[in-house]
């Protein structure tokens, strides 16, 4: 497997710019920007054509825009850090419709799930909630108690982190199914994997059950508090990276007593911090980090298939991999457009 830059796009005259993970809709790829201005931190939407990277439209807000989505009807759906939820016509950029989702700043929002969108408070908001697209209406409340990371709804139930509790709730209602405690760290961004569930914290990563939140198993990967924020899971292989910038794969299986085992498969140096989620292609891994690089490995054995210089930190942004290309952006303003050859 190689690659081949087709484009690059640079967003020019801004500062301090860091971006978020590219979407695509059809011929249009949508990139989020987020930069200061007079001291403050504003947000811009591109739409740019996948074919040539011509602007399409923009848009402007004047602070801070965390997540786009797309809706069931193909339009953007965008998270707003002050509380909104707006959403653009996707093929021209207007502004179809704004919410108040009741909570004064927001994180991530989590997938969409049954037209449903689950929110966490962040910097002082200590709820979280639960938006119905349908109905336009907050379905549910939940007060967490602190700092809240991204949610995941999965099988209609809603897993968030908030501090260090990892909790359980079901969607249709916001009743707490279980919660668990974690006392040496903070814990992140939970995914599925199989009948359990994988966070990562400082210098760990806990396996829960999904059904009743006992904690089946902890990986400690390198005996050091670095942040391990986006894992990838598949079938029994948890892929991530932290903020050493130390990529990791770790086999998941139960041992002869039936417990959780885990061993680790490889690791691999990157240089730099990686905090964004790794993409899984064949039998490759592939991530961005703050060393200006997009790295593709060989999952199974963790040796470098090439590494393609960017001009810019990742961060929290990632990488979409659609029709043999690849997609990314990064700080300081640049979108990437990559041909996979095989």
């Amino acid at each position: 497997m190689k690659i081949n830059k087709v484009f690059e796009f640079k967003l020019k005259g801004k500062r301090n710019i860091s971006s978020r993970k590219p979407l695509i809709i059809k011929d249009k790829l949508y990139v989020l920007f987020l930069f200061e201005e007079k001291s403050y931190f504003r947000s811009k939407l591109i739409c740019l054509y996948i074919n040539n990277f011509d602007i399409i439209w923009e848009y402007d807000y004047s602070f801070i825009m965390n997540d786009i989505m797309k809706s069931v009807d193909n339009n953007i759906l965008i998270c707003t850090m002050d509380g909104k939820l707006k959403v653009l016509n996707s093929d021209n950029g207007e502004l179809l419709n704004t919410f108040d989702l009741e909570l004064n700043r927001i994180g991530g929002s989590s997938n969409i799930y049954d037209e449903k969108i689950v929110f966490g408070g962040v910097q002082g908001t200590r709820y979280t909630n639960c938006f119905n697209l349908i109905s336009q209406k907050i379905e549910w409340v939940y007060e967490t108690g602190g700092h809240s990371y991204t949610p995941l709804i999965k099988n209609e139930n809603v897993y968030l982190c908030s501090e260090n509790k990892i909790r359980c709730f079901k969607l249709n209602s916001g009743k707490l199914v279980w919660e668990a405690f974690e006392k040496n760290s903070y814990i992140f961004n939970p995914i599925v994997m199989g009948e359990m569930i994988a966070v990562g914290g400082h210098g760990l990563v806990n396996i829960y059950d999904s059904n009743d939140g006992e904690l089946l198993h902890q990986i400690d990967p390198a005996g050091i508090r670095e942040s391990i924020r986006a894992i990838r899971a598949e079938n029994n292989i948890l892929y991530f990276g932290d903020s050493a910038g130390i990529f990791y794969a770790y086999e998941i299986k139960k041992g002869k007593d039936l417990n959780l085992k885990s061993n680790k498969l490889w690791e691999y140096e990157s240089g730099r911090s990686i905090e964004s989620y790794p993409e899984i292609y064949g039998e490759n891994i592939l991530f961005i980090n703050d060393d200006k690089k997009l790295i593709c490995l060989n999952k199974y054995h963790g040796e470098m298939n090439w590494k393609f210089n960017t001009k810019g930190e990742a961060k929290i942004s990632g990488i979409v991999i659609e029709n043999q290309n690849i997609y990314l952006s990064v700080s300081k303003g640049y979108v990437y457009k990559l041909k996979i050859i095989d």
